[in-house]
């Protein structure tokens, strides 16, 4: 119960008190007051109807007697007048029957009236003829008594009634501050930090509400130091000072990742870039200008990665560089590097470089098989025959038949993935996910396969590339959705746990797909609060409006959000106090040989941190060693997925 409802309350029942006791005690003494004057009123009837019949008792003239008596009784102001000899014989006796008008039996009851008797001495002479007995009619009084207390109840009850008005109103006045600063708690649960500008004139109150201001800045300071505190941390341990791009250990972990796990990598290209003679340069124009170069070719690279999903770049040491997109084929890689050669050529023109031979750009493709060491060797294979072949080459490491047989491939994919839409020919695969320490699985993730031609089934990274290229991404995830929403029938979605479903940055930013998304968990509601929708940190940064958007929209119909490889990328950690997330999916790269790297350890227990001061949950990707399991158990990890954990087979 709310303080503004018990303060209501109690000051009603106070006033309930109140008036009840001030109507009471006023009916009480306007019906003392009404019974003293009908005292009064009888005791002086019947002295003055003594005095006027003392005369005529001399005489005995019991007419004139009666007559007066009559006069008086006829009046109707006296129930009873009685004249008594003094051998107590009635001389005169006239009763009327008590008649009340208007005034309810109850209340009669409830309040009597008593009607004291007056008597008087008839003299004959110097001797006591005989009394006179009054009586006073109460009817009279009972009506007066019964007006003056409906008035009385009814003014009393008025000013009640305005007086709590007034009450609520200066009540919601002087307890509003008290509301902010409910709204103000609310609103860090949100993970929000509002400070309250204007203050209550309530001494106690201000004080209060200065308190939580304080309160909240220290809680919104205290996390922003702790996030700059982990970037700053990051940022020595993976990324190169001078461009900003990921280091040669990041890079390495995270194609270890990449490779590790080919439902996300199943083929792609790596680039190596590496500047000519740059020690010769920094020689001549100092280590300035050589960052200043090393800056421009970064930008470079940035902007080709920039148009391909979930790609990356890395500085590997001196001038030497590296770059990997995911999903392309050879033709795809060509036009990459012909741009880039172009690119290179653009800083000698901008003055830049004092050569026009500026780099080599090797590249090699991978199709998930090679191992690391043989994707990279190819790729430094190809980056020397470029060298070879003069200023800004570039070698591709595939045969050429090889890339005109992947382009007479690709043009197939058309039909077949719009084949697989329309006649909805998926497959769903389940990957448990589990509780870092009772080992109780929290929810399954969706992974999606494609039967192919021969029967075979494709992973999500051998089709990829060319949804990609088809924009097919929410036709797809639409089918995911449904197709999932469909095998969780309202009579069994109480029995399983969680389904998480992986949605691509494209659907998570379309206004339409969201529109359609909430109106299918909106219809289906019991099936909406077992569902887990999950975006990349990639895809939910590039435009974090629309992804509040989702999910607060996803979160309304009772469905959860989480955000998936997270620390992949470099961006600030600041933005997850405005998400209001449920889950939070640790990269692979900084999982794989946790155990033995304290960076890694570092880095995910900072998260964690984090993470559990927003109400965030932190799970772990990729584990796949007993070893990172204990090591993860120790960091308090939440939840666990990886082979180790469980592999993808049917919803059991």
């Amino acid at each position: 119960m709310t303080l503004f409802r018990q303060l209501i309350i109690i000051i009603t029942t106070l006033f309930l008190v109140v008036f009840v006791g001030t109507f009471f005690v006023s009916v009480n003494n306007t019906r003392a007051f009404l019974s003293s004057q009908l005292q009064s009123h009888a005791q002086d009837a019947a002295t003055s109807l003594g005095l006027s019949l003392s005369p005529h008792a001399a005489d005995n003239d019991l007419i004139t007697m009666t007559s007066m008596v009559d006069a008086m009784f006829d009046s109707g102001y006296y129930r009873e007048i009685r004249v008594v000899a003094m051998d107590e014989k009635p001389l005169v006796e006239r009763t009327l029957p008590v008649i009340i008008e208007d005034v309810p039996h109850w209340f009669i009851k409830l309040v009597p009236l008593e009607t004291p008797l007056g008597e008087a001495l008839v003299m004959a002479g110097w001797q006591q003829a005989g009394t006179v007995e009054v009586r006073s009619n109460p009817g009279i009084a009972y009506a007066k008594l019964w007006r003056d207390s409906i008035g009385m109840f009814w003014w009393l009850f008025s000013a009640a009634i305005i007086t709590l008005g007034l009450g609520w109103i200066i009540l919601k006045i002087v307890l509003r501050p008290l509301r902010n600063l409910e709204i103000q708690a609310e609103a860090i649960c949100r993970r929000e930090y509002p400070v309250q500008e204007k203050m209550p004139w309530t001494r106690e109150l201000r004080s209060f509400v200065q308190a939580m201001n304080r309160m909240v800045i220290k809680v919104r300071d205290m996390f922003e130091e702790q996030a700059r505190a982990m970037e700053k941390m990051r940022a020595q341990a993976y990324m190169d000072s001078v461009t900003g791009l990921g280091n040669r250990r990041h890079f390495e972990a995270q194609l270890q990742n990449r490779i590790n796990n080919p439902e996300q990598f199943a083929g792609g290209a790596l680039f190596l870039l590496e500047l000519k003679s740059f020690k010769e340069y920094n020689d001549r124009h100092g280590y300035q200008a050589g960052d200043d170069l090393l800056r421009q070719a970064t930008a470079l690279l940035a902007n080709i990665a920039s148009t391909h999903p979930d790609s990356f770049c890395a500085r590997l040491g001196g001038a030497d560089f590296a770059m990997l997109i995911p999903n392309i084929d050879a033709t795809e890689a060509v036009i990459i590097a012909k741009q880039l050669a172009e690119s290179l050529q653009s800083l000698h023109e901008g003055g830049m470089t004092d050569s026009m031979e500026v780099g080599n750009t090797g590249i090699a493709l991978y199709h998930g098989q090679d191992s690391i060491f043989k994707f990279l060797s190819e790729a430094d294979m190809a980056l020397r025959t470029a060298q070879a072949q003069g200023g800004n080459a570039w070698h591709l490491e595939t045969p050429e038949q090889s890339a005109q047989t992947e382009l007479a491939g690709a043009q197939n994919w058309s039909t077949f993935l719009n084949e697989v839409i329309t006649q909805r020919r998926i497959t769903l695969l389940f990957q448990p996910v589990k509780n870092c320490v009772s080992e109780n699985i929290l929810h399954y993730e969706v992974l999606l396969r494609l039967m192919g031609n021969n029967g075979q089934l494709l992973s999500a990274g051998v089709f990829m590339p060319y949804v990609n290229r088809l924009s097919l991404h929410r036709e797809l995830d639409r089918l995911v959705v449904s197709e999932t929403m469909e095998r969780m029938k309202p009579d069994s979605a109480r029995e399983i746990p969680d389904i998480a479903i992986n949605l691509s940055a494209e659907s998570a930013h379309d206004a339409a797909f969201a529109d359609w998304l909430c109106e299918k968990l909106g219809k289906n509601p019991e099936i909406a609060s077992k569902l887990i929708f999950e975006v990349t940190e990639y895809g939910a940064t590039k435009n974090l409006d629309s992804i509040r958007s989702l999910i607060d929209k996803v979160s309304l119909a009772g469905a959860k959000f989480s955000l998936d490889h997270f620390g992949r990328g470099f961006s600030s950690f600041g933005y997850l106090s405005s998400l209001k997330i449920h889950y939070l999916k640790v990269d692979g790269s900084y999982i794989h040989g946790i155990d033995q790297d304290k960076d890694d350890q570092f880095f995910v227990d900072a998260v964690i941190k984090i993470a559990h001061g927003l109400d965030i949950e932190v799970i772990a990707e990729s584990v796949e060693t007993q070893a990172e399991w204990k090591t993860l158990q120790e960091l308090n990890v939440y939840g666990l997925q990886g082979y180790l954990i469980g592999e993808p087979a049917a919803l059991p």
